[in-house]
């Protein structure tokens, strides 16, 4: 019995995910065993530090890959959210399972809350995420909030705030939905969500010809044409988390839609555009053209 090492991330969900591709594998490859090793990322440990103050793009999957590299791991599982939009040399994205509801979820203590039209302070550390909800809702305002899943959700009730922001993805891979007081799940025209949120991605190193095989067994098509339309729209834009910069690509009936967000700084006013078309690798390029 061959038994493959896994890395990820130390958090509740990024073992849950991890979890998850190796389910998959196991459907496929019953006769391999598996062993989940958690790594705790500089991203992780320093949670009161704004993450472009740590090194921004890559701060949760760089101590993972270093892991992978040297041998002590034969792939990883990260959020793709979370990876650079330009992998190492000798690293490759070997798989991409389907996507989970890749939408930004607004968690609020009160449901009436939004209907009042009084002043709200949302926790949110993202700028992305920020910019977008104060052009949707004026009487937001913002105050940082890092950490896990069940950290800002514990943050919500013990905090001088009214409501916070996590991705749906995670609270569905987690259970969490049942437990919320209060949410609005976020159209991407109200907030485009950030490039590959929902989908996980699967490393391993390139030479590796066999593993690489194995694993993209398990890519979910729609989800391969998403992730990789979107993570060009990010390379072309050189976007980083210091940038309100959203992209995402859904397919709807027989056509690709692409919605991307842009603003140049955080009070510049954001540009939004919803494309159309047959390709969504080159609605993502038609998109950075416009907003270049």
């Amino acid at each position: 019995m061959r038994t493959l090492k896994v890395g990820s991330r130390k958090s509740a969900l990024a073992m849950k995910q991890t979890q998850l591709v190796v389910d998959a594998l196991k459907k496929n490859h019953p006769e391999w065993s598996f062993e989940i090793i958690g790594f705790s990322t500089k991203g992780d440990r320093l949670q009161q530090v704004p993450l472009a103050a740590i090194g921004g793009s890559g701060v949760f999957v760089k101590e993972v890959e270093r892991q992978l590299q040297e041998k002590a791991i034969d792939f990883a599982v990260h959020s793709l959210k979370d990876m650079p939009a330009c992998l190492p040399e000798d690293l490759v994205l070997a798989a991409t399972p389907k996507r989970a509801t890749p939408f930004d979820c607004l968690i609020l203590k009160d449901e009436q809350a939004l209907h009042h039209g009084g002043p709200l302070v949302i926790g949110t550390s993202s700028v992305r995420r920020a910019k977008q909800l104060e052009e949707a809702y004026p009487q937001m305002s913002f105050t940082p909030i890092r950490g896990k899943v069940e950290t800002r959700l514990e943050k919500l009730k013990t905090e001088n705030m009214d409501g916070t922001v996590l991705a749906c993805a995670g609270l569905e891979r987690l259970a969490y939905f049942d437990q919320l007081p209060a949410y609005k799940i976020l159209s991407p025209e109200v907030c485009v969500p950030a490039v590959g949120q929902g989908i996980l991605g699967v490393e391993c190193r390139k030479e590796d010809a066999e593993l690489i095989h194995v694993l993209s067994e398990i890519t979910d098509k729609l989800t391969h044409e998403a992730a990789k339309s979107e993570r060009q729209f990010l390379r072309r834009m050189d976007g980083n988390c210091e940038i309100p910069l959203g992209g995402y690509a859904e397919k709807r009936d027989d056509e690709w839609v692409f919605h991307a967000y842009l603003a140049e700084t955080r009070q510049a006013k954001g540009c939004y555009l919803r494309l159309a078309g047959e390709s969504p690798f080159e609605l993502a390029n038609q998109a950075a053209d416009q907003l270049l």
